[in-house]
């Protein structure tokens, strides 16, 4: 698969949505229970949503195809809060998180961030430990009455 990464366009934000959905249903699997994605893919934001999201300052990067369709996506907050990473199924082990990640960190370097926090999945806590990230504390909460779990994460900048 052929990929770029350029920044996050007003046109993105259907894709976006469907990559956001599909990356819970098909990654999602691998860590938590039928019950749990379920609950997961029920925060999936519409278009509406993910425009208003990435429009709102925040820097998003969106790793394409050669179709300049979004497989991927990772975004960071003026604060150095990394919300979202998310990729499509047919991108992961790819290299694309890995690249857009690398993306991040050179811009949050660039603006003095001094330090990146994020909340990861099972799965996005393994990407985020091999990328030098540390565990600040596991997260146990529910979503629509599903018993939840992720954790808090952070990686000082020097």
């Amino acid at each position: 698969m052929r990929w770029s990464i350029r920044l996050y366009r007003s046109s993105d934000a259907p894709i976006i949505a469907d990559v956001f959905r599909r990356s819970v249903e098909g990654v999602g699997t691998r860590d938590y229970s039928a019950e749990q994605v379920a609950a997961w893919a029920g925060l999936v934001p519409d278009e509406t949503a993910v425009r208003a999201r990435c429009e709102d300052g925040r820097t998003v990067w969106v790793a394409v195809d050669e179709m300049d369709r979004p497989i991927s996506y990772i975004d960071l907050e003026t604060d150095g809060h990394l919300d979202h990473l998310y990729a499509a199924p047919e991108a992961v082990g790819q290299g694309v998180a890995a690249a857009l990640y690398q993306e991040l960190e050179g811009f949050a370097r660039s603006k003095g961030i001094s330090r990146i926090f994020v909340e990861a999945s099972e799965a996005a806590k393994r990407f985020f430990s091999r990328n030098g990230f540390s565990v600040v504390k596991r997260r146990d909460f529910d979503v629509a009455g599903v018993p939840m779990h992720n954790y808090a994460m952070e990686k000082k900048l020097r």
